[in-house]
């Protein structure tokens, strides 16, 4: 039933859909031959696609002046960062009268782009909602920064969700960076009233040698949006890739990360912090590949589960024959806070060469009883006891997030969804 879902909304659209088509017809072949994830892939044992596989979804289309303002004001109520520069995409279209694009790197509308295909041509067995988004992709941006140049202010990206109709959403980000550049990216996914309908984002990423990315993002959509995103990223020698990912919203929530570190020297920091509260489904989905030797990975992910809340972390790290002197942990750490939470983690190494640190660690528990009593015993009463726990438990890794005003943001969000905390304004 949703094959067929989907190959109706592609004839409904493909008149409109821009640039060549006849590689959106591949990527949508392969799609159909794959068909969407299930519960019998290992890789999406714990989440169940359903309430978008069976869903059907309006085309975006461009924003008129009343949502224009409606969005304008939305991104301004969810205070970016100061001295950013800013594109923004409205129901997976580039909104140019929104966007303020950086002077200092080059930046361009990916329609049409053969930059499209560099996924494709292997996303049909891991990421088959890559090839959708090929398949259905109205809009995207490519970022290049020249050799040894630095961006000196963070280049945000806004996804929003209009709330005009059940719309599904699949833009490309395209960053290639040459041999000593920097950039920082800010992504921030919002919605706008009670929008609803599918994002699917795909992050396709290149780094030269010695090239350094960082890349925070912050996700708060409406208990109506579905999220699906996958980053890919291949490093080159000396390269260094730093990705921080918090999801507080969303109804599903699935973000897959693939690293590829292929040449010495090349390292990835990756952390996340979800809250999965009542209603909400957040799975993180992590792979590492130490392609070449001299190279080091360090993965962090904590998650934070309410009521019938469930959260979902699955980490691998691949240690490639030949690829001596690793250094790559991993640990995902997790709390729970009703008995009908659940959260799912599964941690994996899988190594073929014999000079290497490798570690791995996952928990899984409720708040410790020892600490809320020092703090009871200490006049707090219990909500605020607790969710100051839960606060501090989460901050260890929302703490790392930059810039500052996009931290606030996030740890003002959080606190504010703890009982007892709602008031604590100067928390950081």
């Amino acid at each position: 039933m949703s094959e067929m879902l989907i190959e109706r909304q592609f004839e409904r659209q493909k008149d409109t859909l821009p640039g060549a088509f006849e590689p959106r017809k591949r990527a949508l072949a392969a799609f159909l031959e794959r068909g969407y994830p299930t519960r019998r892939d290992e890789a999406w044992r714990y989440t169940d696609l359903k309430p978008i596989a069976e869903a059907e979804f309006d085309a975006p289309a461009a924003a008129d002046a009343r949502t224009r303002e409606r969005v304008r004001a939305r991104v301004e109520e969810t205070a970016p960062p100061a001295d950013a520069t800013r594109i923004v995409i409205a129901d997976g279209l580039v909104d140019e009268a929104l966007s303020t694009p950086p002077n200092e790197i080059a930046l361009a509308r990916l329609v049409g782009d053969e930059r499209l295909d560099r996924i494709g041509r292997t996303a049909a067995s891991a990421h088959p909602l890559a090839l959708l988004n090929r398949a259905f992709a109205r809009d995207g941006i490519r970022v290049h920064v020249a050799a040894g140049k630095a961006a000196t202010a963070p280049l945000e990206i806004v996804l929003v969700a209009s709330g005009n109709g059940r719309i599904a959403q699949h833009p490309r980000i395209v960053i290639d960076l040459e041999r000593n550049a920097a950039l920082d990216v800010v992504v921030r996914a919002i919605d706008l009233d009670d929008a609803e309908g599918w994002l699917n984002v795909v992050f396709d990423v290149v780094q030269a040698e010695g090239s350094r990315l960082r890349i925070f993002r912050l996700q708060e959509h409406g208990d109506r949006l579905d999220s699906t995103s996958f980053l890919s990223a291949r490093l080159d020698k000396d390269a260094s890739l730093v990705a921080g990912y918090v999801d507080l919203g969303g109804r599903v929530t699935r973000n897959d990360i693939d690293v590829e570190l292929a040449g010495p020297g090349a390292s990835a920091d990756l952390f996340g912090v979800f809250v999965a509260s009542p209603g909400r489904h957040v799975d993180d989905e992590i792979h590492v590949d130490h392609a070449a030797p001299h190279t080091r990975s360090e993965t962090a992910f904590r998650g934070i589960a309410d009521r019938d809340g469930r959260g979902v972390f699955r980490g691998k790290l691949l240690v490639r024959p030949g690829a001596q002197k690793i250094d790559a942990r991993q640990s995902s750490d997790n709390l729970l806070l009703a008995d009908k939470a659940e959260i799912d983690t599964r941690p994996e190494l899988e190594i073929y060469a014999d000079d290497v640190k490798c570690s791995h660690g996952a928990t899984v528990g409720e708040l410790d009883e020892d600490q809320m009593f020092y703090l009871r015993s200490r006049g707090l009463d219990a909500d605020s006891a607790r969710a100051l726990l839960t606060f501090a438990f989460a901050n260890v890794l929302l703490g790392r997030l930059e810039p500052a005003p996009l931290r606030e943001r996030a740890v003002a969000r959080v606190a504010g969804g703890l009982a007892g905390l709602v008031e604590w304004e100067s928390l950081r």
